[in-house]
């Protein structure tokens, strides 16, 4: 018996060297070093008394996130958003993720691609309901032209064409077509394109762009010119970038600002999805033609959701 004690008390004896070299736990709750905080805006703070939210994130040399993403709400450490972002401010969700309510009930699921929700995607209240959204189509921009004077003229190139958005806007579809003076003209009308998918009004908003789009895609544009303009646009809901294009014969330099920007792009049909609370685009063509003048279509399709 003694024996046997003897043995106990001498592997327990060698053992303590390995035990004390193994690190401590970490003290719970403590947020590791890249964590940022945020506002309830979602606006960066490092004012403790202002902190709504924390992001736990880890990123590469050049600042992208790597693996997966969580936000919480603080001071509670509950989770509020997991999932994989393309890339940050603004945020570009992708991939499958999640939301929770403070309560802990799931308030979201659902997949995305570059930041823009799928087919997939599912939303509920705190109390665990379900919510349903509803879709419709209506113009924000019926069909509008513009005529843009050559580079080397002395009158203005470019044209700026302000959106107004309905309140509800998830996203748009556009058409624009820009072309040299003299080539075909132009025929379609959004309200052909909108009736035609106006009978998909309670599907997934992504796809109803994409259908509206691929709608308002085959209409065409009657005879196609048989000379590719040579123009530059952009897309932006920043009225001092749209300011800067036109003072600066068609640049845009804020970084950021734009949604679709191109170059020797003359026609193009697209479904685009924008930020909640977005109201006003603006779109900037610029002809570059040295000698020719051109003329600018274009048509912008809203498309507005209602959740309850």
């Amino acid at each position: 018996m003694a024996k046997h004690y003897f043995l106990h008390a001498f592997f327990c004896f060698i053992c303590l060297p390995v035990l004390a070299q193994r690190p401590k736990p970490a003290a719970v709750n403590l947020p590791p070093a890249d964590t940022v905080y945020f506002d309830r805006d979602w606006e960066r703070t490092e004012t403790l008394e202002e902190v709504s939210y924390a992001r736990i994130a880890r990123h590469d040399a050049a600042g992208k996130t790597v693996g997966t993403v969580r936000d919480y709400f603080y001071p509670s450490w509950k989770k509020q958003w997991e999932g994989k972002m393309a890339s940050e401010a603004p945020d570009k969700p992708t991939g499958l993720c999640c939301g929770w309510h403070e309560n802990g009930q799931m308030s979201f699921r659902g997949t995305y691609v570059n930041g823009v929700q799928q087919a997939d995607f599912r939303s509920w209240h705190e109390d665990g309901r379900e919510i349903k959204c509803t879709s419709v189509l209506q113009d924000a921009l019926p069909l509008s032209t513009a005529s843009l004077h050559c580079s080397n003229c002395m009158h203005t190139s470019r044209k700026v064409f302000t959106v107004d958005l309905p309140v509800g806007t998830v996203g748009i579809i556009y058409k624009l077509d820009v072309r040299d003076e003299g080539q075909p003209p132009i025929s379609w009308s959004t309200a052909l394109a909108v009736a035609a998918v106006a009978s998909s009004g309670g599907t997934a908003a992504p796809t109803l762009l994409s259908t509206a789009a691929t709608a308002l895609t085959k209409q065409g544009n009657n005879a196609p010119p048989t000379v590719s303009t040579k123009c530059h646009w952009y897309i932006t809901p920043d009225e001092r970038a749209a300011q800067q294009f036109l003072a600066t014969k068609g640049t845009i330099t804020r970084d950021k600002v734009c949604f679709r920007a191109a170059e020797n792009t003359p026609q193009e049909t697209r479904p685009l999805a924008l930020p909640a609370g977005t109201r006003r685009l603006y779109v900037c063509v610029n002809n570059d033609n040295y000698t020719t003048d051109a003329t600018a279509t274009l048509s912008v399709t809203a498309l507005l959701q209602s959740c309850q």
